[in-house]
């Protein structure tokens, strides 16, 4: 569910989600009523630093009587270096405290160093009390940064593609074709999914138990 109405970023890349439109209120509650009908597991994209809002709508749902039905709802969140990115994270976390689980990638686009999430007062206190796990997204080549998002490609069509075309019919370029380039790509994603997969059986065994409540 693709509920950024800038970029609609998901949209590109998944035609097949479904767009919210986020400026009413009552469109989000489709999101609840996928869930209740069934749906096993439901992204939903926001945009970034998405404000008060889209966040009222979430202090709106009743998350006891949806858990009782077997629905959870789990915060993935993105941090940098940028001070904004981390308040803007833990402006969330004040407003939804333990009505959710936490999934933080340390995105290492801007570099490493992450202050105020590794030294803050507010960013300690939430890793002590959420125990949220982590996922770092090393920093790719500036180059090749640049060249899937002029092409508009991710990592995953450039590996997957044949004969210098993606899935979608996009020409992977010059770059992103050579040999040496694609083994890098292949090797910053395996870091990344390997840092998922632990995470991914954990939420299946969440899933697995909601699924199994009364």
């Amino acid at each position: 569910m693709d509920l950024d109405d800038e970029n609609r970023t998901l949209s590109r890349f998944f035609p097949e989600a479904h767009q919210v439109e986020i400026k009413k209120k009552s469109s989000h509650d489709v999101l609840v009523e996928r869930a209740l009908n069934g749906d096993s597991l439901i992204i939903a994209d926001l945009k970034a630093g998405t404000g008060r809002e889209l966040l009222d709508w979430w202090l709106d749902v009743p998350f006891e009587e949806l858990q009782s039905q077997g629905v959870a709802f789990i915060c993935l969140a993105s941090v940098t270096s940028s001070p904004d990115s981390v308040q803007s994270f833990l402006n969330w976390v004040t407003a939804l405290q333990d009505r959710v689980r936490y999934i933080v990638f340390r995105n290492h686009k801007d570099g490493d160093y992450l202050p105020d999430y590794d030294e803050s007062d507010g960013a300690l206190s939430f890793r002590e009390t959420f125990r949220p796990h982590h996922v770092v997204i090393p920093r790719l080549d500036e180059e090749y940064v640049t060249e899937l998002e002029r092409l508009d490609l991710t990592i995953a069509e450039v590996l997957n593609s044949s004969n210098g075309m993606s899935a979608r019919g996009r020409n992977i370029g010059p770059v992103l074709c050579r040999l040496m380039v694609r083994a890098r790509l292949r090797r910053y994603q395996q870091t990344i999914y390997d840092q998922l997969d632990p995470i991914r059986e954990l939420l299946s065994a969440h899933t697995n138990n909601a699924e199994s409540q009364p």
